[in-house]
């Protein structure tokens, strides 16, 4: 009775505008889905730019898992479950337990003679070991100098190969025209994207509680969220994509709104391909005419030629004018044209009728010569 008692004042407002519009929303929804068009096939060439799509995802899923092969690259607080300021001695001391005979490695003793002072070590969390090591500019009194090393090649290269990735699925020359419609949106918002990532990484320095056990630092929680981000925000467009080249989850997709854009490049690629078909054809056939006049015209050819004709009609054993007269035949007519009468005097008519047609031509050529 309290929940009930609570929401009585905003009954007027829920039984006025927000249930009368939830039930129209849902019958236009319900409505949409019944009406909307039969799905189209995934055209070949918007598979390949979901192909491309499919490996940035691969790449970066793999990225967002932790490197469980490269131990001197985790965060060794959370390795030991230490606290900031334990001493770097008794914290080493820790870390030479996890390896292999109790003896440190190389990289180890490097990140030994780094984190001596808290200022380091905060510059451990938000930049990583990778720059806090290798960085040969770099001092600990200048933090800018950090962030020039470590924005390239931790930040900039993976929204730069995200770029690349998109470019390529949402090409029209490699995916067509359906995925080229969200190019724009796509790349603007991978741009969004990145520009997101870089003023976070340049801004946000929170600071690290001295008494919590195993901190965990700024560089690995955003090296895991900046991957997993970019394999959402792939996927999201992937599924955009192959809803809107195959007409499938689209509620809105009715014949009546199409976009005349739409419609036209649609048009457009049919009409290419219909042309490419056609310019086979014509390829083949005269190909095949190329071959028959080299067969005509070569006596051994033609004698072989006639000969093999000799002998299909020998051995068949069959005559123009017993063909239709077949019971196999009559029935396979019959299954065709979907009636269990067939005519053979009209379909005998027609096929004269197509053949003088076919070859009126031909004989208005030798009449003429």
């Amino acid at each position: 009775m309290t929940l009930l008692q609570s929401i009585k004042p905003f009954w007027p407002m829920i039984f006025t505008f927000i249930l009368p519009r939830a039930i129209n929303y849902y019958r236009v929804v319900k409505t949409a889905i019944r009406t909307r068009p039969t799905p189209r096939p995934l055209p070949q060439k918007t598979s390949q730019g979901l192909n491309a799509l499919f490996v940035s995802i691969c790449v970066f899923l793999y990225f967002s898992l932790p490197l469980t092969g490269k131990l001197e690259y985790h965060n060794v607080f959370v390795t030991t479950q230490s606290r900031l300021t334990m001493p770097t001695d008794a914290l080493f001391g820790r870390v030479a337990l996890l390896r292999e005979q109790g003896v440190l490695t190389p990289i180890d003793e490097a990140l030994r003679s780094k984190l001596t002072s808290p200022t380091l070590r905060q510059l451990y969390f938000r930049f990583g070991p990778s720059t806090l090591l290798n960085c040969t500019f770099c001092h600990s009194d200048d933090e800018f100098s950090y962030l020039l090393y470590h924005l390239p090649l931790n930040v900039l290269l993976p929204h730069l190969f995200h770029m690349l990735c998109l470019g390529l699925a949402t090409s029209e020359t490699i995916a067509g025209f359906e995925a080229s419609r969200w190019r724009s949106r796509a790349l603007l918002g991978g741009l969004a994207v990145a520009l997101l990532d870089i003023a976070v990484t340049c801004t946000y320095n929170p600071t690290v509680d001295s008494k919590t056990p195993g901190p965990v630092g700024v560089f690995w929680l955003a090296s895991t969220l900046r991957y997993l981000g970019l394999c959402m925000f792939d996927a999201v467009l992937a599924f955009l994509i192959y809803a809107s080249a195959t007409g499938r989850f689209l509620l809105y997709s009715a014949p009546a709104i199409a976009d005349p854009e739409v419609t036209r490049r649609r048009t457009e690629e049919l009409l290419t391909q219909a042309n490419v078909s056609l310019q086979m054809t014509q390829t083949n056939l005269r190909a095949y005419s190329i071959a028959r006049n080299v067969t005509v015209r070569n006596p051994d050819l033609k004698d072989t030629d006639d000969e093999y004709w000799r002998t299909v009609v020998a051995v068949e054993g069959i005559q123009d004018d017993s063909v239709f007269d077949d019971e196999e035949v009559q029935a396979a007519i019959s299954q065709a044209y979907g009636s269990g009468t067939v005519s053979v005097a009209q379909i005998r008519k027609d096929a004269d009728a197509f053949v003088n047609a076919t070859t009126r031509g031909l004989d208005m050529t030798s009449t003429a010569g």
